[in-house]
């Protein structure tokens, strides 16, 4: 009897990049399981306020998980939390009653605190994953010996150039993706205090301007709300070219909608789904971002890319041989990762019949 799993997926509206991972989970379940056997559900609905407070589910909210007639539940990307249990505890349990193991692709962490860590290795203990495949080394350390079975992995979204086939752009540009922090300037002209990089037998200049950036690149909350409050006040126009390249924009962030901070730069990019965002890092000639996942697909396409915040996250750039991606602009050997994928998707396969 063919194996059915029921995948839960959501929140591309406030960080896009979470549809590059997601899109590439699905195509590998059904490439494995075949498309008839692979539903995606939706995510618990759960979000953060102004204030960074964390609101759950309502209690009206409809959780039809526990019901679905399913061998495996899935889940996906940097779930493991400080919130992991209070979300998803009671539906896991009662899965588990009824026969229906979970699992966990692409597995992070996210927002952890020692007692976080503590409890979650403990209900793993009680309630182990089927199958958990990492995006990095440390959550595999941290949390692979708990699983049936375990992978040091990567992550789904580099798989974006298997389930995605861009449109050819007919231009040469770059892409800055700033939705956290403020845009670098860049050019092929010097100016003072900036810092360099070669690129395409050329010297680009790049600095970052105020306080915000440095700000911005230790936080979380407390610098997307700035960076939100600050899009009121008149901006600081940024080039629209660099040497021969144009500047292209992306913001990952569609909700909220903030048309001043998100159109405060010219060619800007802002969605509620994924395809226009693979476009563009599918021809840029480089991207340089605040999001990990930016870099990555970029990375995924053959491209190059540099990171420009200090993040946890970082560790799924690490794992694909990307890790001075926070010093210079960075591509990755594609036939290693190459390699990478067919072994994951190999592993999972035997896993999964």
């Amino acid at each position: 009897m063919a194996v059915k799993v029921a995948y839960s997926t959501g929140f591309w509206c406030t960080n896009i990049g979470n549809a590059f991972y997601s899109l590439g989970v699905e195509y590998i379940l059904k490439k494995i399981l075949g498309e008839e056997n692979v539903s995606v559900v939706s995510d618990y609905q759960t979000y953060t306020t102004n204030l960074g407070k964390r609101l759950y589910p309502s209690k009206n909210q409809l959780n039809y998980f526990t019901k679905l007639d399913v061998d495996y539940f899935v889940l996906a990307g940097p779930v493991i939390s400080k919130y992991f249990l209070k979300l998803w505890k009671d539906t896991l349990v009662e899965l588990e009653s009824k026969g229906v193991r979970y699992i966990i692709l692409s597995a992070g962490m996210m927002k952890m605190n020692d007692e976080a860590f503590k409890e979650i290795s403990e209900f793993f203990k009680e309630h182990a994953p089927y199958i958990l495949t990492s995006r990095d080394k440390d959550t595999y350390e941290a949390f692979g010996k708990y699983a049936d079975n375990a992978y040091d992995g990567i992550c789904f979204s580099f798989f974006a150039p298997d389930f995605y086939h861009p449109a050819k752009i007919n231009e040469h540009f770059f892409t800055m993706n700033f939705d956290k922090i403020s845009e670098p300037v860049v050019s092929d002209k010097e100016f003072s205090g900036a810092k360099t990089f070669e690129f395409d037998g050329k010297t680009y200049y790049y600095k970052q301007i105020g306080l915000l950036p440095k700000m911005a690149s230790k936080t979380d909350r407390f610098s997307d709300a700035l960076i939100y409050a600050s899009s009121v006040f008149p901006q600081r126009k940024r080039p629209s070219v660099a040497g021969d390249y144009i500047i292209y924009r992306t913001d990952h962030r569609f909700h909220p909608h903030y048309r001043r901070k998100i159109y405060s730069q010219a060619n800007t990019l802002c969605s509620d789904i994924p395809y226009g965002y693979l476009d563009i890092y599918a021809n840029s000639k480089l991207t340089f971002s605040d999001r990990v996942h930016a870099c990555a697909v970029t990375l995924a396409f053959g491209h190059p890319a540099m990171l420009f915040v200090k993040s946890t996250r970082c560790g799924l750039l690490d794992r694909v041989g990307a890790g001075e991606i926070s010093q210079k602009p960075v591509s990755i050997d594609m036939a290693a990762l190459a390699k990478e994928k067919e072994e994951l998707v190999s592993w999972l396969k035997s896993k999964l019949s």
